[in-house]
């Protein structure tokens, strides 16, 4: 397993369903963006030389800051803000990467992690690392549980074979150049994607799925934090 890796996390932490910022809502005594940054933390313990670049707005800078030097998380180096979209604001982080102290070459690994998944752990970014020594990008993703329907307004119009579906989540894994690339054809050509896996996939590059976890949650809604609660 390669021992170094560089991460970004978009931090942001929009309110508009939670009515405040859902990464600085406490689970268990601790924020979201302070568990969050700890699965890495904990990485770093097992041997691993993390950097990481935190993407957010103005607004919660300051908050960040505060966040990371109460926990002493000195792995994550850079704190950037974020632009007028996710792309936008991604693409902001990964150009960021070249300004650490120790900038990453072609092939080192940079995975971009939600900052709302806190019940990510060391097995989930452990796979993802090992993943890589084999491919060029893969995602963390679940077997999907519940049958989804395509629909055309309130009508079905199809009903996907879901063995052959499956949940992506957080950490989305890549090489460097090709996270670079991905994020400049993107920009380029005005690419809008929830997905960062999926402007790869637009370049050609296959993706593979790593280990993911039915635990490793977004936090979006209120009733998310009381769901993390009781998973920890």
């Amino acid at each position: 397993m390669t021992k170094r890796l560089y991460v970004i996390i978009p931090a942001a932490g929009s309110s508009t369903r939670m009515g405040k910022n859902k990464l600085f809502l406490k689970i268990g005594g601790m924020t979201v963006i302070a568990r969050t940054l700890s699965a890495f933390k904990d990485l770093g313990e097992a041997g691993v030389d993390i950097s990481a670049v935190l993407v957010t707005n103005e607004a919660n800078k300051k908050l960040l800051e505060d966040e990371v030097a109460s926990y002493g998380f000195e792995f994550a180096e850079k704190i950037v803000l974020g632009g007028s979209s996710r792309t936008e604001s991604v693409y902001n982080g990964v150009k960021a990467l070249k300004d650490l102290a120790v900038p990453p070459s072609s092939d080192d690994a940079v995975f971009i992690h939600d900052g709302a998944r806190p019940l990510v752990d060391t097995d989930i970014l452990s796979d993802g690392l090992k993943r890589l020594q084999t491919c060029d990008v893969c995602v963390a993703g679940v077997p999907l549980k519940n049958t989804v329907k395509e629909v055309s307004g309130d009508i079905v119009a199809n009903t996907p074979d879901r063995s052959s579906l499956v949940e992506v989540q957080t950490p989305q894994c890549f090489k460097y150049d090709v996270l670079k690339r991905s994020y400049e054809n993107a920009v380029a050509n005005n690419i809008e994607a929830t997905d960062d896996t999926a402007l790869a996939e637009l370049l050609g590059y296959k993706v593979v799925i790593s280990k993911g976890s039915y635990r490793n949650i977004k936090i979006t809604t209120p009733e998310d934090i009381k769901i993390a609660e009781a998973l920890m």
